[in-house]
């Protein structure tokens, strides 16, 4: 019997192979870990350069240097907190974005398939389900700073 958490990790590993043969030169570039910050920064809007180091687990200078990386790249900025000058708030920029929506005939015809081959009421739950389960893991992954 096949586990929740193995169909999310399998769901995770396919997309993240086929997000690797993207046709984005500077996507090529970055490595395994560069991926999961890029993914952090995205999903958790904002986040500081410690909030990073302790979600990934990892040292202050490694994060340093990944972050260095991402931003020579383009896809990531750094911003001061407009209430506390001495904090840092890391972002996604417009680059990565568009690098993640390049693919957008990949992601339309997976969205027909499922049209096609999903019963409508199945197709909203799961979509519903999709949702929730985004907000619980933001949450989590929120709680534990």
């Amino acid at each position: 019997m096949i586990t929740l958490q193995k169909s999310l990790t399998n769901l995770t590993q396919v997309l993240r192979l086929h997000e690797r043969h993207q046709n984005a030169p500077d996507f090529e570039k970055l490595g395994a870990i560069d991926i999961y910050y890029l993914e952090a920064i995205y999903q958790l809007k904002e986040p500081t350069i410690g909030m990073i180091s302790k979600l990934l687990d990892q040292s202050t200078p490694n994060t340093n240097y990944h972050i260095k990386k991402l931003m020579k790249l383009g896809l990531i900025e750094k911003r001061l907190d407009e209430v506390d000058r001495r904090v840092t708030h890391l972002m996604v920029t417009d680059k990565y974005h568009q690098m993640m929506d390049s693919d957008n005939e990949f992601w339309q015809r997976l969205e027909n398939k499922l049209e096609d081959e999903v019963a409508p009421k199945d197709l909203a739950i799961f979509k519903r389900v999709l949702r929730q389960t985004i907000e619980i893991v933001t949450d989590e992954s929120l709680d534990e700073f």
